[in-house]
This record gives structure tokens, C-alpha cells and sequence, in this order.
């Protein structure tokens, strides 16, 4: 059986300077700027009903809502223009 050295054991010691360091700033970081809420405009359109049975399936596979799939179609369509 082979004699084993003693593994080294990693210094986990509280540094004070940093640890004041720290504490002081504990306070002053700076928060995220809240979300800007765009208000979205109701709009009405008609489809036959295939059309949107499709539709539906479509947003249904990817777990997404009928309005969602459509306006991710529409800015997709408006950003390839």
C-alpha cells in the first residue's frame, strides 16, 4: 500500500479589508431601470376558419397564444421588408 501525502488545505480566511469593502458597498449599486410598457393597440381581422384552426394548431405546438403567433409573424414579415 503506497504512503499518501496530506492534501493541502485551501485557505478559506476572512480578509477584514475586503470584507469592510464590501459591507460599504453593500448599499450603493445602482438598481436596473424599469421596463418601459408600450401600449399595444387592439386591432381586428378576419380569417376563414381553416386558416385559423391552422393558426391555433401552429401556436398550440409551440405553446404560444393565437395573438403571439400572429404578431411574431407580422414583426418578422415587417423586419425582412
Amino acid at each position: 500500500m503506497a504512503v499518501q501525502r496530506k492534501p493541502k488545505q485551501h485557505s478559506n480566511a476572512i480578509q477584514p479589508d475586503k470584507a469592510e469593502q464590501f459591507i460599504a458597498n453593500a448599499g450603493t449599486a445602482k438598481k436596473a431601470p424599469k421596463p418601459v410598457k408600450v401600449k399595444k393597440v387592439p386591432v381586428a381581422l378576419r380569417f376563414n376558419t381553416e386558416l385559423l384552426q391552422a393558426i391555433d394548431n401552429m401556436a398550440k405546438r409551440r405553446g404560444m397564444s393565437r395573438n403571439a403567433i400572429i404578431s411574431y409573424w407580422c414583426s418578422k414579415g415587417v423586419e425582412s421588408e
